[in-house]
């Protein structure tokens, strides 16, 4: 494993912690910021007074109390697949080049201070996921014993080959849940699912029947489906009972193609790809917009907040109304792939497309 180089962040201007402004808001609203090393600018506090919460928000207080301070935890050209916070790292990966083998994969320390590369000259890069007790690694075509096609990531760092996985099948849009890995199969738009622990490959759901698949996602009873439909300049989320051969139905459907879908335990939260973010109910009906200033189309979520990039400003708006936190303004991250922001209990993590970071919650 070859060490990577980190530099040390160092910023232009003393940070005051981070600025606020309503939901929704345009770049030009954010407070005034100082910029630092690697395009990176923090928010400082504006002396903003924002508006007393109400009763029903109370529970969604500031994060970082109030001083978010981003720290850089890696650096490696060419990243450009979502990251994923497990344990004590973060796992990245990405291709200097897909003109040949130099894609790669590495795991940065949450603490910051060291990272590492796992694994170079794949042909592409591998894709992580988590049912937040477990995470994987699918490494499409290892090159050393020391991974197979799935892998499973410990709290530590380990990785642990997970053998008699069928490798038949493409997992380029993959999900997860506490027992099943599912794939979305490209050409009848089906799912298939196939036990963590090893096993054969079973269909889940029949065929939808136009359209092109984007994504895939689990949660305890269901799968969700993303389905474009070029031809309509549409898209639809698809929803199906986790059974053998169930029937899909349709969720909820809007102009343009859906990207970055994520859901918590009532909702699913997702961007198009002019800059609105939408949220629907897991039961039914019309999707409800929150905000038509996104870039990057990304977008992550906890129990209270989800985050997204209002512009160039990492926002953390409250679900329960609280209102919008700047955690800090970047760069912008230079990526076609959506999903670049991440969350969990201890931090949120970002990466442009060469550096790794996280605020601490």
């Amino acid at each position: 494993m070859k060490k990577l180089s980190v530099p040390a962040l160092f910023l232009a201007a003393a940070l005051a912690g981070c600025g606020a402004g309503v939901e929704g808001a345009h770049p030009s609203d954010i407070p005034t910021t100082a910029r630092g090393a690697d395009g990176l600018e923090l928010a400082t506090n504006s002396g903003e007074v924002l508006p007393a919460p109400s009763a029903s928000a109370s529970s969604c207080t500031p994060l970082c109390s109030g001083s978010c301070t981003p720290v850089q935890l890696a650096q490696a050209s060419g990243l450009d697949q979502p990251i994923l916070p497990f344990g004590e790292n973060v796992y990245f990966s990405g291709a200097i080049t897909y003109e040949a083998s130099y894609s790669f994969f590495g795991r940065a320390s949450k603490r910051g201070g060291s990272s590492l590369l796992l694994e170079q000259n794949l042909q592409r890069p591998p894709v992580f996921f988590s049912n937040e007790t477990s995470a994987y690694a699918v490494v499409r075509y290892p090159k050393s014993p020391a991974f197979s096609y799935l892998n499973e990531i410990g709290p530590d760092g380990r990785i642990t080959p997970v053998p008699g996985i069928d490798n038949s099948r493409s997992l380029s849009i993959t999900a997860v849940d506490s027992t099943n890995l599912y794939s979305l199969t490209l050409g009848d738009r089906s799912v298939w699912s196939a036990p963590l622990t090893g096993g054969t490959w079973t269909q889940v759901t029949r065929p939808i029947s136009t359209g092109a698949g984007r994504s895939v996602r689990a949660d305890s009873t269901s799968v969700y489906i993303v389905i474009d439909d070029v031809a309509k300049n549409q898209s639809t989320v698809w929803k199906a009972p986790k059974q053998s051969l169930a029937t899909a139905t349709k969720l909820v459907t809007i102009p343009g193609s859906i990207v970055s879908l994520t859901l918590d335990e009532t909702h699913l939260y997702f961007a198009d790809r002019t800059g609105n973010i939408f949220r629907a109910s897991k039961s039914g009906g019309a999707a409800t917009g929150l905000a038509t200033t996104a870039a990057e189309l990304s977008i992550a979520v906890d129990a209270e907040r989800y985050y997204w990039f209002n512009g160039a400003a990492l926002t953390a708006t409250c679900k329960n109304g609280g209102g919008s936190q700047v955690l800090a303004t970047v760069s912008p991250p230079r990526t076609s792939t959506p999903g670049i922001i991440s969350v969990d209990a201890e931090g949120v993590y970002w990466r442009n497309s060469s550096q790794v970071w996280k605020i601490a919650k």
